[in-house]
């Protein structure tokens, strides 16, 4: 019987140790990793779109997770939005004036992920070195008020010019609803793309990139409208020209946007949200080293230290959908002739609340 006992404790004891031996010695299976869909994020290599640029530069969007392949596109923001919705690109960088007119056009298909900047006073005016003289318009001066004055001397611009003063501004874009604004607020009436009539400006449809160039050669256009860093390249390059008005003097905000489909968000919801952390990383680095963010994005853009910083001074880098953003965005809806209340642009807006805890 003893003997028995011992060869069954022999025999457990063996068991355990082997299993002690086998617990210790066998791999032990990793965590799997997230499987992220690919991204696609459709840009402009400009002013308002820093976030992706420093992103890119400092490998945040390579690290988030998915593969996010970033395509920059030129002109204005109309153009990130048109890749989007062509199928070109799963997100659209761009103004809250593409934003409305896409929200006009699709309706609750618009899904608005996130702001990365609000600011005022990068939409900027700038009279041709032609505008002298007798055609010579006022800048805007809000110390004075002098509403008056350059409304007259719009007028007097047109005469001198032979009837109108053609001023080239891209149409569709952000920069388009903003200047009509400013003209709104100085009474100023003028005539829409393609149409002819007595008012002094007539606006002309030009691409935003190759404002300045258009500008310098005197004959397409007398003056244009555009953001940054296009008006200061063209006041640093064009001889005589100089500014007439921006955005901000009419109170007006420009929100940076960030922009997909119902569809895409509902295939690559965590992919998504992994880009929009890596982003507000970009943002981190903007707001805690801007000098050398300021110089990442004046090597990528091709524009001056100085033009750049002038655009980081007005800027307010966050991932973010905060009140102002929501204002200016459903203000633009309303300016472009698109029918949505405050909760229904709310409802296009999925990540609000999770944007608030983002870490």
């Amino acid at each position: 019987m003893k003997k028995a006992l011992r060869i069954v404790a022999t025999a457990l004891a063996a068991t355990l140790t082997l299993g002690a031996v086998a617990g210790c010695t066998a791999p032990q299976s990793a965590p799997a990793a997230k499987d992220y869909a690919p991204l696609s994020v459709a840009y402009l290599n400009k002013a308002s779109y820093e976030d992706i640029i420093v992103g890119d530069h400092q490998g945040y969007f390579k690290e988030a997770g998915p593969e996010v392949t970033l395509n920059p596109v030129t002109g204005s923001g109309q153009q990130s939005v048109e890749a989007l919705l062509s199928g070109a690109a799963d997100i659209a960088a761009t103004g809250q004036g593409p934003v409305g007119d896409a929200i006009k056009q699709h309706g609750e298909d618009i899904v608005v992920l996130a702001g990365s900047n609000c600011s005022t006073g990068g939409q900027v005016w700038v009279a041709g070195p032609q505008m002298t003289g007798d055609a010579a318009v006022i800048p805007y001066d809000a110390n004075t008020g002098n509403e008056q004055e350059v409304k007259a001397s719009f007028e007097s611009s047109a005469a001198a010019l032979g009837g109108t003063v053609k001023l080239g501004v891209q149409k569709g874009s952000t920069t388009e609803s903003e200047l009509k604004s400013w003209l709104k607020k100085f009474d100023i009436g003028f005539n829409d793309f393609g149409e002819q009539g007595a008012a002094p400006i007539t606006l002309v449809d030009v691409k935003a990139n190759v404002l300045p160039t258009t500008l310098a050669t005197g004959t397409d256009i007398d003056m244009m409208a555009a953001s940054q860093p296009y008006p200061d390249t063209a006041l640093a390059q064009v001889e005589g020209a100089y500014k007439v008005g921006s955005n901000a003097d009419i109170g007006s905000y420009n929100v940076s946007c960030l922009i997909t489909t119902k569809s895409v968000f509902a295939e690559k919801e965590d992919s998504i949200k992994a880009f929009l952390i890596a982003d507000q990383k970009a943002c981190d680095f903007m707001n805690a080293q801007p000098e050398e963010a300021v110089k990442i994005c004046a090597d990528s853009e091709g524009a001056s230290i100085e033009s750049v910083q002038a655009a980081f001074d007005i800027a307010d880098f966050k991932v973010q959908l905060s009140d102002q953003m929501m204002k200016t965005i459903l203000q633009t809806c309303e300016k472009k002739g698109a029918e949505i209340t405050e909760e229904q642009l709310r409802a296009q807006m999925p990540l609000i609340d999770w944007l608030k805890d983002m870490k």
